[in-house]
């Protein structure tokens, strides 16, 4: 991503352009007129339904404390100010804010029906359009969209378009008419145009058409959203829902083939949600012709959190993921609450469907208010967690009690390779969580900077191995892309017991390392443990060290580190063969600010294995 995403020339002979076959045949199923998830405001039985419920109550108080606040500072000059100051801190609060305004004002308004929030919303859009341009300024850094020399739509101006699609659509009946052409002025030569010139030309293409991550889904389902309920050509709209319909594949197959979201817990919510979106605009477009969930691939995917969570509540932070990740819940819930379909038994559950929405994207609460069998009765699939999940493409392990374990001790083991969307150079991490704390853990995102998506991005302790519990060999850490990787040389898998052991010696670049191989062994007996197990090989001795990483408190006791952070202790077992042992902490200094515990031979070995078991303390 960031640096290494160019726009590019398509060869001679191809093109992104839907075949005139195919857009005959959707414009053939999609409604005569612009259409969209969400009824307009004047289809008052199925609005009012919505003035007393606690999401209606809650979508006004949050309008009216927006209405309070002033319009957010995003200005010709905060953009240049933070283009010089190389800091994206204050962009970043200030565009999920004012989309945050755009989707509350739409759904208040189209609740309520008083014209409250309609001059608000024209004010809105009216200050929205003084602004040079929507490209978020990271991604302007040659200043060539601010200074009008190009236009190159970017999650930022995609997401403005569509919500002020959905705006116009719902609101119609309702919004002035010059508002409503400021609108189509705005989202034509914004967004629609630039890119449709470019497919059409096959040259200066935006990188995300192609990319196979978060961006591609994401960019496909804003424009079919915009196009459909904003373009009045029946033809022009089947042109955009046919080429969002064969482009968002890409997004598919950056899902490995074991279902597995690479970019982390985050970032499945942020790009299923958006894949699902346009899913199901197209199945609602065509009368249920085309539902681009009713694939098995796609499905497994939709079930991507019940196969990562390690205990309530608990998921993996691998990639850039937040420590507190959890999937969406209305997302989460989507396969088995989507409108006319039942993908597999369920129960009804507890979880409040609304809950934790970003409201930032105006089709995410209207899928769930329009397009779910029974919004407020929703339900889940009905099956207990296993005691694992072993994502085999992949090589992550998900470790989870057995019914039997005194303690609720679970655990994860990550392989692959170190060229994955959002990647960190982390293979043979794992994480360990007692009693829904995750005590050795990876320190997930860091806090988004210019260099973040940089050719300077492995610059960071966060996203570069030293800030995960793997080895560092010979003083060096692991090295970035896709040929830097670990191979599975076993897995063993019984009730009681997991056991994967990785080939790690082709994550760094060492020419002295002949072997390096991670065993991780996770028992469920008793109170629970897990083992690892390093064994190293160099044809001249070298420094060797294993590490664990926390964001509790650290005691080191001789050869037993125990941490602790609040109710939740660990106790790490340390020993070596082959050499002496030494244990000394650093406290990186990025926020969440985690202690690396080194666990280093003592003097170069020529062969070392190092040993440690982590029980509950």
């Amino acid at each position: 991503m960031g640096a290494y995403d160019f726009n590019f020339d398509l060869p001679p002979g191809e093109t992104y352009v839907p075949s005139a076959d195919r857009r005959r045949a959707l414009q053939a199923l999609l409604p005569k007129e612009p259409f969209a998830l969400a009824p307009k405001v004047t289809d008052r039985g199925a609005w009012d339904r919505w003035r007393d419920d606690a999401f209606g109550r809650q979508i006004l108080a949050t309008s009216r404390e927006l209405a309070a606040a002033p319009y957010p500072d995003y200005t010709d000059a905060a953009y240049l100010d933070c283009l010089e100051r190389e800091d994206v801190t204050h962009i970043n609060q200030v565009l999920p804010l004012i989309r945050k305004r755009q989707v509350a004002f739409l759904c208040a308004e189209a609740i309520y029906d008083t014209g409250e929030f309609i001059p608000l919303i024209a004010s809105d859009t009216r200050q929205l359009a003084t602004v040079r341009t929507w490209i978020h300024p990271g991604n302007d850094l040659k200043r060539l969209n601010y200074d009008l020399k190009t236009i190159e739509p970017d999650l930022g101006g995609l997401h403005f378009a569509q919500n002020l699609a959905l705006i116009d659509f719902v609101l119609s009946p309702r919004l002035p008419a010059d508002l409503r052409a400021l609108i189509r002025t705005e989202v034509n030569r914004r967004v629609l145009a630039p890119t449709r010139t470019r497919i059409e030309s096959g040259k200066d293409l935006n990188w995300w058409i192609a990319v196979k991550h978060n961006w591609n889904a994401v960019s496909m389902s804003c424009l079919a959203h915009t196009a459909a309920a904003l373009v009045d050509s029946p033809a022009d709209r089947a042109w955009w829902l046919a080429f969002a319909e064969a482009l968002v594949r890409n997004s598919r197959d950056g899902y490995a083939d074991d279902a597995l979201c690479v970019e982390g817990t985050g970032y499945w919510s942020y790009a299923f949600m958006q894949y699902a979106s346009l899913a199901e605009l197209l199945r609602y477009g065509t009368g249920n012709a085309i539902d681009l969930l009713d694939e098995p691939k796609m499905r497994r995917v939709g079930r991507f959190p019940a196969r990562v969570e390690l205990q309530p509540d608990v998921f993996p932070t691998f990639a850039d993921c937040a420590l507190d990740a959890r999937p969406l819940n209305w997302i989460r819930l989507w396969l088995d609450n989507r409108v006319g379909t039942v993908d597999q038994p369920t129960v009804p559950t507890t979880l409040d469907p609304f809950a934790g929405m970003y409201l930032q994207f105006a089709d995410e609460p209207l899928l769930w208010m329009f397009r779910t069998r029974a919004p407020r009765q929703p339900q889940t699939l009905a099956q207990p967690p296993e005691l694992r999940t072993w994502f085999e493409n992949s090589a992550l392990l998900i470790c989870r009690p057995g019914p039997a374990t005194s303690r609720r001790l679970s655990a994860t083991f990550l392989g692959g390779h170190n060229g994955v969307n959002h990647n960190h150079n982390d293979l043979g991490s794992f994480t360990v969580v007692l009693d829904g704390k995750t005590v050795v853990l990876d320190p997930g995102a860091e806090v988004y900077s210019f260099r973040t998506f940089s050719e300077q991005r492995y610059d960071s302790p966060l996203l570069n191995s030293y800030g995960h519990p793997v080895p560092r060999v010979a003083g060096k850490l692991q090295e970035a892309g896709a040929e830097w990787r670990a191979t599975v040389l076993l897995k063993e898998f019984t009730p009681d017991t997991d056991r994967v052991v990785l080939n790690l010696r082709g994550a760094y670049d060492v020419p002295t390392l002949k072997k390096l191989e991670r065993e991780f062994i996770f028992d469920r007996r008793g109170a629970g443990s897990v083992t690892v197990i390093d064994r190293v090989e160099f044809s001249a001795p070298a420094a060797f060290e294993s590490a664990l990483v926390t964001l509790g408190k650290v005691a080191i006791e001789g050869s037993r580190v125990r941490l602790t952070d609040g109710s939740a202790s660990l106790v790490a077992e340390v020993s070596v063969e082959g050499a002496g042992l030494e244990i000394t902490t650093d406290t990186i200094n990025q926020p969440p600010h985690p202690t690396r515990v080194a666990l280093r031979c003592a003097g170069d070995v020529k062969t070392a294995t190092v040993r440690t078991v982590v029980k509950p303390a």
